[in-house]
């Protein structure tokens, strides 16, 4: 059955688990108008919670992610906050002011910040999906900004809840059933609190009727109007 849509609250952006760009550049690139674009590109593999790139790095690169995962975050002495998670054919740069690490293991494509910039002088039709991606990553960090200064952790958890739902759900009998294979740990950081939290609130949307869990990873939003009627 074809997924029921809920209606998104305004922060629900930032809390996709997918990465920042909704296109994939990856299948933009296979295009035969653009070949040779990744000829320069070399390919490397990462073991999950291998580092690729930390802030003050001199390696100034373009990645895009071939398979696997990725994750963005920034880290203030033992606090970590997650603000993304990149998949396949998204792609980011290493020259920032966050970390980003393989969150399993990812094989990427890299190339250098300069040559990447060539390249896309040399296919100007790309630079107007460079600006989109841009103008993703940018409403997404607005997004993630809106959602710490103004909305609770509870908002922040059924913001996520509900986009997983949006993103990778379908209708069943029971309610909007989704996959969401990230662990309790991974939600806490991605909507900024400790992992008791996020585990406690979750408890008690499943307590109380709104949400239902199959495993680690499978779960069915029982009730989705009302779900979304608490973060409105």
């Amino acid at each position: 059955m074809s997924p029921q849509k809920i209606a998104n609250s305004p922060t629900q952006t930032c809390m996709r688990k997918m990465g920042m760009s909704q296109h994939g550049i990856l299948e933009q690139l296979k295009q035969p108008k653009y070949e040779g674009f990744l000829d320069d590109f070399r390919q490397q593999s990462f073991a999950k919670g291998q580092l690729i790139s930390l802030p003050g790095s001199a390696n100034n690169e373009v990645f895009i992610v071939l398979t696997g995962r990725t994750r963005v975050y920034l880290a203030y002495e033992e606090r970590e906050f997650t603000l993304c998670y990149l998949e396949e054919g998204d792609i980011f740069a290493t020259h920032t002011r966050a970390f980003v690490e393989a969150a399993k293991d990812s094989s990427l494509l890299l190339v250098s910040a300069r040559e990447f910039g060539q390249k896309v002088l040399q296919f100007p039709e790309l630079s107007f999906l460079m600006t989109d991606i841009l103008g993703e990553v940018l409403s997404s960090t607005l997004d993630i900004i809106d959602g710490l200064i103004f909305h609770d952790v509870r908002h922040r958890l059924i913001d996520f809840i509900l986009a997983q739902a949006n993103e990778n759900g379908q209708q069943t009998d029971q309610g909007i059933q989704f996959h969401c294979d990230l662990s309790i740990e991974d939600i806490s950081m991605l909507i900024g609190t400790s992992r008791q939290t996020a585990s406690s609130l979750l408890n008690n949307l499943i307590r109380d009727g709104y949400v239902a869990r199959e495993g680690r990873s499978r779960y069915t939003i029982t009730q989705p109007e009302q779900l979304a009627a608490l973060v409105e």
